[in-house]
C-alpha cells in the first residue's frame, strides 16, 4: 500500500492510501483534551474530503484520556465521523488495561447514544486491524428477527 501524510502533528499523524480505499492514523503520544479534539477533527476532515471507507486508528501511545475528552468522543466525534463515507473503523488499543477500557467504554456510549453508522471493532495489533479491514465483510450480519404472534 502507498499511503501519503494527509495531516501531522507532534501528536498524531494521519495517512491515506486512495487506492486501497483506506486511511491510518496514528497518536504519536499522550494527548490531552485539546490534542485530542484537534485529532479527531482533522480525522473527521481527511475522511470527508477523501470519501475513504475504511479506516485504522492506532491508539496504543494515546495514554488516559479526560471525562471531558471521553464524553466528547463519545458524543461529537463519533457523529462526525457518521457524516462521512466510512464504512468500517478498526482501533488497535493500548496494552495498558486501564487505557483499553477507558477507549473500549467510549464506542459503548457513542453506540447506545445511535450516532456510530459504522462498523467499529477493537485489535490488540495492526496486523489484526488490517486482515480485518480488507476483509470483504462491510454489514454486521444480520439478526433473524423473533417470530411475531398472530392474534
Amino acid at each position: 500500500m502507498a499511503f501519503k501524510t494527509a495531516y501531522e502533528s507532534a501528536f498524531y499523524r494521519i495517512e491515506v492510501d486512495l487506492d486501497a480505499n483506506m486511511l491510518r492514523s496514528a497518536w504519536l503520544k499522550a494527548a490531552d483534551e485539546m490534542e485530542v479534539q484537534i485529532g479527531g477533527t482533522k480525522l473527521y476532515e481527511v475522511l470527508r474530503d477523501t470519501g475513504v471507507e475504511r479506516a485504522l486508528a492506532n491508539a496504543t501511545s494515546l495514554g488516559a484520556l479526560t471525562a471531558a475528552s471521553k464524553e466528547w468522543l463519545s458524543t461529537n466525534f463519533f457523529e462526525l465521523l457518521s457524516q462521512t463515507h466510512l464504512k468500517k473503523l478498526a482501533r488497535v488499543l493500548p496494552s495498558t488495561l486501564f487505557h483499553r477500557i477507558a477507549l473500549e467504554s467510549v464506542v459503548t456510549r457513542a453506540e447506545a447514544l445511535g450516532v456510530t453508522r459504522f462498523m467499529v471493532k477493537n485489535f490488540s495489533t495492526q496486523e489484526e486491524a488490517v486482515n480485518w479491514l480488507l476483509s470483504q465483510n462491510t454489514l454486521p450480519p444480520q439478526q433473524a428477527s423473533p417470530p411475531t404472534l398472530q392474534l
